[in-house]
């Protein structure tokens, strides 16, 4: 089997009805479909029930976290590339897998494009097409990777080990930073647009210092200390030269301008 579809929800029925419909209706079928809810009781289960028929394995129980829920997957799964399409994600068209398979490629990593969904707002991704990926380290440190818009080959999970279940929001990070990163992996990017990323999700929604704080852990236990010196120096560097830009681009009057009338609004001073 070439691919497994990795769901996890926790009471989310309406996201999860859009997902799983993202993935039955696809024109690719070499591939199983694995559900794994954390005990809901909004009705979720009743949805899985529905779609048994289309569903190669679900369970019902609950679980001690994302990563928790996310191994439970990878243990049953029997593909040779895994897909993790979180409940309220949706693949981009039917014809997804199907492009992203097509040449039957066996690079470590594939990946694609992504649109990020934030309420009615929609905005393509195509940060991948730029990378250099036989030199992603830095780039892998620096910045953030759509788990949604990856494969990842089966094996990596018995090179690398299951998801870090101490972490609590970057154990797929740690795996993309070792295994692409660190031991430079093989990635295929291909210029297909493939998840809608709902922006709401944990990940999103906890805070940049909890998630640079693990980062940060993480580099320091893998990386040599020398080598992460030089990438925090270029990453100041690189702050710096973003607002010096920005500054100069005179965006900030435009910013502010808006800014401040919304406060007015807020207070009944402006229409």
């Amino acid at each position: 089997m070439k691919l497994s579809v990795i769901t996890i929800n926790l009471n989310n029925k309406d996201g999860l009805i859009k997902t799983i419909e993202s993935v039955i209706f696809q024109s690719f079928t070499d591939y199983e479909f694995i559900i794994i809810d954390g005990g809901s009781t909004d009705g979720s289960v009743e949805v899985i029930q529905q779609y048994a028929d289309k569903i190669s394995y679900w369970i019902s129980e609950p679980d001690t976290g994302i990563y928790n829920a996310m191994n439970k997957g990878i243990k049953a799964a029997k593909g040779e590339y895994l897909h993790f399409l979180n409940t309220g994600d949706r693949l981009v068209s039917d014809e997804v897998y199907k492009k992203i398979f097509e040449g039957n490629p066996h690079e470590s990593f594939i990946c694609g494009n992504f649109v990020e969904e934030k309420g009615e707002q929609y905005t393509l991704n195509e940060s991948y097409k730029e990378r250099d990926w036989s030199e992603p380290l830095y780039d892998i440190y620096s910045g953030d990777l759509c788990h949604q818009a990856f494969f990842i080959k089966t094996d990596n999970f018995a090179k690398y080990g299951l998801y870090d279940e101490s972490l609590r929001i970057t154990a797929d990070w740690k795996l993309f930073f070792i295994a692409i990163g660190m031991k430079r992996e093989t990635v295929l990017y291909k210029d297909v647009n493939i998840v809608i990323y709902n922006m709401e999700g944990l990940s999103s929604t906890i805070g940049g210092v909890a998630i640079q704080k693990e980062r940060r852990a993480i580099a320091e236990q893998y990386m040599p200390a020398a080598l992460l010196k030089r990438y925090d120096r270029l990453k100041h560097l690189e702050a710096d030269s973003y607002i010096i830009d920005f500054v100069h681009s005179r965006k900030w009057i435009y910013y502010g301008f808006h800014a401040f009338r919304k406060i007015l609004r807020s207070i009944g001073l402006a229409k």
